[in-house]
């Protein structure tokens, strides 16, 4: 059986599956989310519309969450553990209002504290990243699992799309960027 991933090669998501999928025989497909025709054929492959999607097989997979496990099971590795999910957690919570943040950007909207949607994504961004300079701290990110994988992801991603300051986070990426020496980041 083969897999194929639809993803966008910046997404955060994607790249994390990316990552997970290191040393595997996949297709890569990107899709451009912002072109109409792309984003109308995608949702034939996902009812969901959101990247990324893994198919392997027969077999559709339509959340990042999911196919990480789906990963972990078929090259059985380690059980997640309730603390690395309580980072990934964490960790997608920042990705998530940072993406409200670009969206509504890229959309012409105005992001402003005075907007009760910016006003909670912009006072929930610096308590989240003090909590996880906090646990950078203690070494958590230093062994190669998915809460590790997932902080290099959004620490890029965010350097990348220049979406947030993280000059303040400096254990948090530092703990990411001691893993760019693997090929794969």
């Amino acid at each position: 059986m083969s897999m194929t991933l639809y993803g966008s090669l910046p997404s955060p998501y994607v790249r994390r599956v990316r990552m997970l999928l290191e040393g595997v025989d996949y297709q890569f497909n990107n899709i451009n989310v912002y072109d109409d025709a792309q984003r109308a054929e995608f949702s034939a492959i996902s009812p969901l519309r959101k990247l990324p999607v893994l198919t392997d097989g027969d077999t559709s997979i339509f959340d990042s969450h999911v196919i990480a496990e789906h990963i972990r099971k078929k090259r059985q590795w380690p059980e997640t553990t309730i603390e690395q999910h309580n980072l990934i957690s964490a960790i997608d919570a920042v990705t998530d209002s940072l993406i409200v943040i670009f969206m509504s950007k890229r959309s012409g909207i105005e992001v402003s504290k005075d907007k009760l949607l910016f006003k909670l994504q912009l006072e929930r961004l610096p308590v989240i990243l003090n909590w996880l300079n906090q646990q950078a701290k203690t070494g958590i990110f230093s062994a190669w699992n998915l809460a590790t994988i997932a902080l290099i992801s959004m620490v890029d991603w965010v350097s990348f799309r220049e979406l947030y300051d993280l000059s303040d986070y400096s254990d948090l990426v530092d703990a990411a960027n001691q893993h760019n020496h693997k090929a794969i980041v």
